[in-house]
């Protein structure tokens, strides 16, 4: 093995100091900030969830199930009474029977209890990240009083009275937005016949739908908050180091909180491909004529999925842009002292076996990782599994969408 790598002695220097594991570390956290960094949540907490804690159905977190029975009690059961007391749950009195629509299945068996289940996959995956920015070090002594500051405000916001107020108005009294609903369809089904709103519809309409619609928005808001967060994080003093090898100055843990985002898409793409099948099973639709809509719903979840880590896009960069400027200094200094000492100079020992080559190269190192620094926390695998859980609803869809002899040759062109 060669010697130990060693620089010239080139005077002072402004290289990043390496501080051992946090683990390592003396604790100096102050209370507040790690009792809040502890019990943060941007999903336990609202009037609505304080309505539920108060009945007994959301008094501990994992507690889902009894929930998912509650709510496919209230949006599903009620339909299938109501179809069967007016004869349209199955038959051929309506076009479209309530127990083969696929839109139904959709949205209130498949996509309602994974936007409930959404609430363990996504509730640990952030209180784990932010509890990183402390435990690696990214957040500062004299920042720890601002990041407290910045968490509680944020709490305040999940838990704004008006703020869900406005979302609960929004589902229940859609008047111009969701019509489809109030109004007669183009074919007979369980909701509607050529007489109005059947009494299933009526309750899907006035109840179900706006459920469906309010457990939505309220995602979407928690969804704001949690950019929100990361937009604040991103403008206290963080402490970045830009040759970090996750590329991205240490924040690369994030990329794996934001993948645990996938599974709202997957459920708002089985409503979607419930739409879809009706479509083409009903309506004599073909599956080519949603080529345009999948691939856009699909892009559309990963844009969204992607849009939270942005918001630390201007530190990111400007950490790239003062490493590079703060390496290159650096490199400049080095190089120009290993040609002094090398080619132009008294060698003071033999070339070969000297650490001052290998220094050489650790410099260029550091500089190409700088150099290849993200100005987001975003890699292909977020991107592939944002796409995956968006398009996995849809799937099924287009296998029995697709003519026979076309999904054999697809089929024999992967595998042969």
């Amino acid at each position: 093995m060669g010697m130990p790598a060693k620089f010239p002695d080139l005077g002072p220097r402004n290289l990043p100091v390496v501080e051992p594991p946090s683990s390592d570390r003396p604790k100096q956290v102050s209370e507040p900030v790690d009792s809040i960094a502890n019990d943060f949540s941007i999903v336990v907490g609202g009037p609505v969830y304080d309505f539920l804690l108060r009945i007994g159905l959301a008094h501990h977190l994992p507690n889902i199930l009894r929930r998912i029975v509650l709510f496919v009690a209230i949006t599903w059961l009620p339909l299938l009474t109501l179809a069967l007391k007016d004869g349209v749950a199955f038959g051929h009195k309506v076009a479209i029977p309530l127990l083969y629509d696929f839109s139904v299945y959709g949205r209130l068996l498949l996509g309602l209890p994974i936007l409930i289940v959404a609430e363990v996959v996504i509730d640990p995956a952030i209180r784990r990240a932010v509890k990183e920015f402390l435990d690696a070090g990214l957040i500062q002594e004299g920042e720890r009083p601002e990041f407290e500051n910045v968490l509680r405000r944020v709490q305040r916001l999940r838990d704004s009275t008006t703020a869900e107020l406005i979302l609960l108005l929004l589902a229940f009294f859609p008047v111009f937005v969701f019509q489809h609903e109030w109004t007669v369809g183009t074919i007979s089904s369980w909701h509607t016949t050529s007489n109005g709103l059947t009494s299933a519809g009526w309750w899907f309409a006035t109840l179900s739908a706006p459920i469906m619609r309010f457990i939505t928005y309220r995602w979407a808001f928690r969804y704001a908050i949690w950019s929100l967060l990361l937009w604040r994080v991103g403008r206290l003093g963080l402490h970045l180091v830009p040759t970090h090898p996750d590329r991205t100055a240490g924040l690369g843990f994030l990329t794996v909180s934001q993948r645990q985002f996938g599974i709202l898409f997957a459920a708002l793409g089985c409503a979607f491909a419930g739409r879809v099948a009706n479509s083409m099973w009903y309506e004599g639709a073909t599956l080519g004529s949603f080529k345009l809509l999948i691939a856009g719903f699909v892009v559309l979840s990963i844009v969204v999925g992607l849009l939270p880590l942005t918001m630390l896009s201007l530190t990111l960069r400007k950490v790239r842009q003062s490493g590079l400027l703060e390496y290159g200094r650096f490199a400049n200094r080095y190089t120009e002292a290993f040609d002094r000492k090398w080619m132009h100079g008294e060698p003071p020992e033999p070339l070969l076996g000297t650490g001052d080559i290998q220094s050489l190269a650790d410099l260029g190192n550091s500089f190409t990782i700088v150099d290849e620094m993200k100005i987001a926390p975003i890699n292909r695998r977020l991107i592939m599994q944002l796409a995956a859980q968006a398009a996995a609803p849809l799937i099924p869809v287009i296998i029995v969408g697709t003519p026979t002899a076309k999904l054999v040759n697809a089929i024999l062109k992967m595998v042969v």
